[in-house]
């Protein structure tokens, strides 16, 4: 069993404000939660946001299940797939759930950006299909009671959900089967391939192990931070790298397409 990690205990206290902006900026924030102040990122506050962002959802209700959808069944029909990342559908709903997310944050905001935000992430999910280390659903089921068990204890964090949800227009089963489990799923996948891969370097001799830093002179506060340092370098190594070698395929059938004004040979410069 997949025990939640610590990275991700950051998540029970600020999920709705946190995860939110992780939407909007896409998921290398998930790796180092605690490097960034999520809930005053963007916003003056957090019903700021969710103002903006629940016009949009709420004329728009059925792209936040269709982005749920995309996560739980990898064989999408063809005329809604934008594009196949290695192999992994990015579906339409998907694509307009997450760009319609950051033009209301900011109008300004190009769809190539959101295509290539979730590029990545479709590669980072191609990979951790090819290591199986993709959620299980007891895995988001656990990490979803303990939101749930947040919710009924933490007067904050059921606060942020309900405003969440008022703002938004969508009900509490919405909530916790679409959107919080669309994000369940990617937070707890991005970990277990991060921890995947720093274990494999590791045991490699890529990355030094954890004994190698302990035992060393320096003090153990800069031990942790050099060691931090080094596990970070070898990630953002590692997905260019996968990045570099992905095969993407643009669906150029799609009548959208055009809309979009995505240009394929760019996605790799998220």
């Amino acid at each position: 069993m997949h025990n939640i990690n610590p990275r991700l205990k950051f998540w029970n206290k600020y999920f709705a404000a946190a995860v939110l902006t992780v939407l909007l900026a896409g998921m290398s924030m998930a790796i180092y939660p605690e490097q960034k102040n999520l809930r005053a990122q963007e916003y003056s506050t957090m019903q700021d946001a969710l103002k903006c962002t629940g016009k949009f959802i709420r004329s728009h209700k059925d792209l936040l299940h269709k982005a749920a959808q995309s996560l739980k069944n990898f064989k999408q029909p063809e005329d809604q797939v934008v594009a196949w990342i290695e192999g992994i559908p990015l579906t339409v709903g998907e694509l307009e759930f997450r760009d319609g997310l950051r033009k209301s944050i900011n109008p300004s905001s190009d769809s190539q950006v959101a295509f290539n935000i979730l590029a990545e992430e479709k590669i980072l999910l191609n990979e951790a299909v090819k290591r199986n280390v993709i959620p299980t659903s007891k895995e988001i089921n656990e990490f979803l009671a303990k939101e749930k068990e947040e919710y009924g204890s933490n007067p904050d964090y059921r606060s942020d959900v309900d405003l969440l949800i008022k703002e938004w227009g969508i009900s509490e089963a919405e909530y916790w089967e679409d959107y919080e489990w669309y994000n369940a799923f990617r937070i707890i996948m991005i970990d277990k391939l991060y921890e995947n891969v720093i274990k494999e370097a590791a045991t490699t001799g890529l990355l030094p192990k954890e004994d190698n830093v302990e035992n060393s002179d320096i003090s153990s506060a800069t031990a942790v931070q050099q060691k931090q340092k080094a596990k970070e370098s070898y990630w953002n190594r590692f997905k260019l790298e996968l990045k570099r070698r992905a095969k993407v395929r643009v669906n150029k059938d799609l009548p959208s397409l055009q809309e979009l004004k995505l240009d394929p040979e760019k996605w790799y410069l998220s």
